[in-house]
């Protein structure tokens, strides 16, 4: 393994030269044409390939239709220098695009050879990579991101910008310039000032040229004159030249001298160091959030001036360290998926103790209900039982007073057959007498004696109707024995018949 490599700059309309070269000038629309293999900004690839369109970001085409539609609708309003305003189209110099660079110590001709082989740790380091940039920027911004495989190694260009800015300012995503930003608002009255710039001489005006003249002599003589006075005047802007430049040149060693002792004496960082300082931060964030996991290291063998051996050591252990990370990764990813089978099972108890706990509430509400009507079926029973106990009890009643009412009523035919016996006997034995037509006795029967008395309702009818119609066959049989012509004597003794 290597160490990481992570780059980050904003680029304007306006081509800027490029920090140590020359005649290299970059541009917003040459690092877009370059992340898209276009042919006229991908002469430095010996055999440029298609980018590789990562997942989850948008097309670098959309991107750049995107961004250009913006920028053509952006204006300003400016302030002139005798207070009147004017809007115009944004300033060229002004930085709309923001761009990283992430490679990969793998060359891309391994990858290219053997892209199974190379497919993890190259899937796992761009998704790293993709999660710490969403992770850094703020929101409101649109990104595409590319992967490209045709140059020395494998690296990730993300081009993006700040659509939620009215200006597009890009300077808003780069770590660096932000913290020296904010320095400067911070320390605004603390800034130092700079010396006063020498006074430069002011170059000569140039020769004009005299009239033309109709004469060619005199012509030729003009401009030979013209000619001298020009070749004199640019040896003397030369000099003048070289003298200002001799007077900037001191100035800005003394001026630099100046606001470093003025640095020290104040005692805070500069922007500057601020800058130096939130880089380096981000380079170490970067580390923790994709080098050291994917096994690259924070420093190089150069910066850190250690030898080759030393370094193979330290690229050896930082593989190590990787495929450790790598194993308690997986060991991470074993344990969340068993907390998440554990969850489900915990969620498939909590639904099944909840099922249990609704059946046992309806068990409890249909035990209660099945209490319920036992006990009302228990209370219909007794009031059944009751009301059939009453009812046997008035019909064993009822049975009792029939059962009385026949004996009595069988004593009382028997008292009544006694009765009738005992009027036959005396009617036999002539110890009754028949007068008017009614039987007389001297000493009647009990229940003839109720009959005739105040008493006579409690000998029933059917034994009163018995008696009488008895009473009434023997009066009938005593006169055929005596006579019809017997005389009707007046009597008012109680008897029966007639």
């Amino acid at each position: 393994m290597a160490y990481q490599f992570f780059h980050i700059e904003t680029y304007s309309e306006q081509p800027k030269p490029v920090k140590g070269s020359k005649d290299q000038f970059n541009s917003a629309a040459q690092v877009e044409g370059e992340a898209a293999r276009d042919p006229l900004y991908s002469e430095h690839v010996d055999s440029p390939l298609p980018p590789k369109q990562l997942a989850g970001t948008l097309s670098i085409a959309d991107f750049r239709a995107k961004r250009a539609q913006l920028l053509a609708n952006i204006t300003e309003t400016v302030t002139a220098k005798n207070g009147t305003t004017y809007t115009r189209a944004l300033r060229k110099d002004a930085a709309t695009l923001y761009t990283e660079i992430h490679s990969h110590p793998l060359a891309s001709e391994e990858v290219m050879a053997d892209p199974d082989a190379h497919a993890h740790s190259i899937v796992d380091w761009g998704t790293r990579v993709l999660d710490d940039f969403k992770a850094r920027m703020p929101k409101g911004i649109d990104y595409t991101s590319v992967l490209h495989l045709d140059e020395g190694h494998v690296h990730i260009h993300i081009l993006a910008m700040n659509t939620a800015d009215t200006k597009l300012d890009a300077n808003k995503l780069h770590a660096g310039k932000m913290a020296a930003a904010v320095h400067r608002d911070q320390n605004v009255s603390d800034a130092i000032e700079s010396l006063p710039k020498p006074d430069l001489a002011k170059r000569p005006n140039k020769p004009k040229k005299s009239r033309p003249s109709k004469n060619r002599v005199t012509q030729k003589k003009n401009d030979a004159s013209h000619a001298a006075a020009v070749n004199a005047w640019e040896t003397e802007c030369a000099e003048i030249d070289i003298a200002n430049d001799k007077l900037i040149t001191a100035w800005q060693a003394e001026n630099k001298l100046h606001l470093k002792e003025g640095r020290q004496k104040r005692g805070r960082p500069s922007v500057q160091t601020a800058y130096i300082a939130a880089m380096k931060k981000l380079q170490d964030d970067y580390y923790e959030a994709v080098g050291k996991p994917c096994g690259l290291l924070r420093i190089g063998p150069r910066l850190a001036r250690k030898s080759t051996k030393e370094y193979a050591a330290e690229k050896k252990q930082a593989k190590r360290l990787a495929a450790e990370a790598a194993r308690l990764e997986e060991q991470r990813k074993t344990l969340v998926a068993k907390e998440s089978e554990l969850a489900v099972l915990a969620d498939d108890l909590a639904s099944v103790g909840a099922a249990l706990a609704e059946q046992e509430t309806t068990h409890k509400a249909d035990v209660e209900a099945a209490k319920n009507a036992l006990k009302l079926e228990r209370a219909s029973f007794q009031q059944a039982r009751v009301a059939v106990e009453k009812v046997h009890k008035s019909r064993a009643k009822e049975l009792v007073e029939k059962e009385n009412e026949l004996l009595r009523r069988e004593a009382e035919l028997t008292e009544a057959v006694e009765a009738m016996s005992e009027i036959f006997e005396a009617v036999e034995a002539g110890e009754a007498e028949i007068v008017n037509n009614k039987l007389f006795m001297s000493r009647w029967p009990d229940i003839v004696s109720r009959m005739q008395g105040a008493d006579r309702d409690q000998v029933s009818s059917p034994i009163r109707k018995l008696i009488n119609g008895f009473t009434r066959l023997v009066l009938r049989l005593s006169k055929r024995m005596q006579g019809s012509d017997a005389p009707d004597l007046q009597d008012d003794r109680p008897g029966l018949g007639g």
